[in-house]
Order: structure tokens, then sequence, then C-alpha cells
């Protein structure tokens, strides 16, 4: 994803809604931009010319003209380095590369959003009396692998895929306590639901989800931003959960880090008693 592309998106959800109507005609429609003047912008979007010129200047730009060039440029750029689709006639090596593409693309893309946010999720996580996670279908297979991890260090720690049990971790969450939600769309019931809970509770909450207006960016403290590059249709974006294991790695390691020798201790005892179901 280009820097300018990466840009608009971070500063979306705080632009005025003058502003935000263009950014947002821009991103679902960016090869657009090439046939439309300053005033033909304007008119399609139902903006003025003014809010648009403070929007290419909110961005780093002198005007519009500069913004639409630079803006061309980092979409023919983002389209070039698009993974490719699998296709019925591709055998299975062609498969493999494209996965492995695409898989490297998500994580690049997804390096480009970092912000203090990682610290502060770190600090939190580190800190935290207890952590629970949040997430149903493929995304709670990433909780429960961050769960058995973070488990591993004597920390009290959770992930269930049922519903029920999920809500009710939620309503014993106190101050001090982490809820931790993955959700791509961040439109899940039971997860948002979960994390309102948590929140109402006192604990801090935090999430991993694609950069959008969502229900679950309304319950979070500390949001932490994916971009995926996809190769399937429908809504089976396989590449995103890539995206979500290295973040929770990342954090997992900080959090070894953090706790310092005596946990590093722990880990290692338990590793031991793991070892005698080991023939």
């Amino acid at each position: 994803m280009n820097e300018i592309m990466v840009r608009i998106r971070f500063q979306l959800p705080s632009l005025p809604r003058a502003e935000k109507v263009v950014a947002e005609a821009l991103l679902e429609n960016p090869e657009a931009i090439a046939n439309f003047t300053l005033s033909g912008l304007a008119h399609e979007t139902g903006s003025s010319d003014a809010s648009i010129v403070r929007f290419c200047k909110r961005m780093g730009y002198s005007g519009y003209t500069e913004f639409k060039q630079a803006f061309l440029s980092a979409a023919n750029e983002e389209s070039s380095e698009r993974p490719e689709k699998i296709e019925a006639q591709d055998d299975m090596v062609t498969i493999l590369k494209k996965v492995f593409h695409s898989n490297m693309q998500t994580l690049t893309d997804t390096l480009s959003l970092v912000t203090p946010n990682y610290e502060k999720a770190l600090n939190a996580m580190a800190n935290a009396k207890s952590i629970h996670f949040f997430g149903v279908g493929d995304a709670y297979a990433v909780c429960q692998l961050t769960d058995t991890k973070i488990s591993r260090m004597g920390i009290n720690c959770s992930a269930y895929s049922d519903v029920m049990m999920q809500l009710m971790t939620a309503a014993n969450l106190k101050p001090g306590d982490v809820a931790f939600a993955v959700s791509y769309e961040g439109r899940s019931r039971n997860v948002v639901q979960a994390m309102r809970i948590a929140k109402e509770q006192g604990a801090t909450t935090i999430c991993i989800t694609k950069m959008n207006k969502s229900p679950l960016l309304k319950v979070t403290d500390i949001p932490l931003f994916i971009s995926t590059s996809d190769l399937t249709c429908g809504r089976d974006k396989v590449a995103r959960r890539v995206a979500d294991q290295a973040i929770l790695d990342a954090l997992f390691l900080g959090m070894t880090l953090r706790k310092g020798k005596e946990y590093n201790k722990h880990m290692r005892m338990v590793q031991n008693a793991i070892d005698l179901n080991k023939l």
C-alpha cells in the first residue's frame, strides 16, 4: 500500500465531514480522479472546491494539481503490486507463489499502519492481571493459539469459542484486566457485545481490525489496524489471519521481554512439563 493511500486511510476517521466524503470517494474509486478537474470532483462528491483544497493541503500537498499527480502515481503503484488472483489453470507451484506473495504483501501493508498504539497495547498486556481473547470463526483460531502461548507464562488467560462463555468472561472482568478482540470487519455481534461489557466493567479493550468505521471501534481503547491482500472471492480473506498472528506473536514476544527472567524461568518449567508428553 503506497504511503499516500495509507495516510488517507489513517486520517479518514478524524477528517471533517466534507473532506471525508472526498477521501472515501477516492479510496473507493481511485482511477476516477484521472478524469476530474477540481470543480468536477467537487460536483461528483457533493463537496466544494475549498473543501477539496483543504483536504489536499491536509495530506501535505500545495493544492489539487500536486495531490492529483501524487495520488495517480500511488494508485498505479498499488495496482501493480496487488497479488494476482488464483486462476483455474494454475498449478500447485503457481498457487503457492501467489499465496506467499499475498501473505508478504499483507504483512508489508499492515506494517505501514503501525502507530504508538502498539506500545500502549504491550504496556496494557504486560501489566494486566488477566488477558482474555474474543473472536469467532478463523479469528478464534489465532485467539486460541495466543492464549496457549501466554498461558505458558502463568498469566490468567482465556479464549472461548462458546458465545455464553465469552459474555460471562467479559462480565467478570475488572479494571486491570485486558479484553482483546480479533475481528476483521469489526461487526461480529457477540464479539462487539463482549467487548462492550468488558469496557463497561473497566477492563482495557484492545482489538485487531481493518481501518474502517465499525461497532467494534466504538468500544475499543487501543485499536491495531491491519491491511490484507486477498486472493479469494466473497468475504473469505485468507491472508488476514497472517497479519493477526504476526501482531499477536510480536506482542507475546514483547511481553516475555517486559516480564523478564522470572517469567522465562516459569516458561521453561512449563515446557519441561509439556515435554513429559513426548516419547
